[in-house]
């Protein structure tokens, strides 16, 4: 769809809108720059395939994670699981992480149930990877660039944009994207940028008609690289459902959890 252009109606639509994809885009931007606070479901699923002197190897990790996200001042609760099956090592790990801008980043160990306070040079880091996976916000700013690409629809409430992932244009964009879920670990050489292509991908992206509140974003990513022989597959697909718009309780470290946490080294 051009940005110009009207959301299709798909099958069954009554109560079509005329807006077009640029001016929906615009509003659910600016109402995301004004919300104040947000729940959100995360679903992840990575299935990572190493093949290296003939032999293949296979890492999946599932993790569902609820999050509680306040704007200004920023912070955040999360919790829920991580489950992980390295082949010959499996564990499922519980998950619970506080982060507020006046008290920093409190996260329970899962093996011994204890809380543990990390160093405040960390703080700003870990935040900033946590809000990158569940703010909308910079996720629309960053696909802005590609709006001509989307293909635009619409039902009865929602407008629905689709951007399916192809070609050189979107490698570093997605190289941005694991860099920030990932931090610092990611290596962002031009070997990897060089080697890498995309199958069967895109982003799914759900906007209220009535609010312009993101409700949604999936991606579905399959990314083959395939450096001095040694291919790898990941293929990932993260799900986020957004509610409590503006409905989230002020997010507050538990006492005991203050008085309780040893500081990490």
């Amino acid at each position: 769809a051009g940005c110009g252009d009207t959301a299709e109606p798909v099958e069954g639509t009554k109560d079509e809108a005329s807006l077009t994809l640029q001016q929906v885009y615009e509003k659910a931007m600016e109402r995301q720059q004004n919300l104040n606070s947000v729940h959100a479901e995360t679903t992840m699923d990575q299935v990572t395939n190493l093949a290296m002197d003939g032999e293949t190897m296979q890492l999946t990790s599932t993790s569902n994670l609820a999050m509680d996200i306040e704007q200004d001042p920023m912070a955040m609760y999360t919790k829920g699981t991580v489950e992980m099956d390295m082949g010959n090592d499996k564990f499922n790990m519980p998950m619970e992480m506080y982060m507020t801008e006046e008290d920093g980043f409190y996260m329970l160990n899962g093996e011994t149930n204890e809380w543990i306070k990390l160093p405040d040079e960390q703080y700003e880091q870990i935040m900033a990877q946590a809000g990158a996976q569940a703010n909308s916000t910079e996720q629309l700013e960053q696909l802005q660039q590609f709006i001509d690409e989307f293909t635009f629809e619409q039902d009865d409430e929602n407008y629905l944009l689709t951007l399916n992932i192809q070609g050189d244009e979107f490698k570093q964009f997605i190289l941005s994207q694991m860099g920030a879920s990932l931090g610092e670990s990611m290596d962002m050489s031009g070997d990897i940028l060089e080697n890498m292509s995309f199958e069967d991908s895109q982003y799914n992206i759900v906007v209220a008609k009535d609010t312009f509140d993101t409700k949604e974003i999936d991606l579905d990513l399959k990314i083959i690289t395939n450096i001095e022989g040694q291919e790898t597959t990941i293929e990932n697909d993260v799900n986020v459902v957004y509610s409590k718009f503006d409905e989230v309780d002020t997010i507050k470290i538990p006492d005991e959890v203050l008085k309780e946490a040893t500081v990490a080294e």
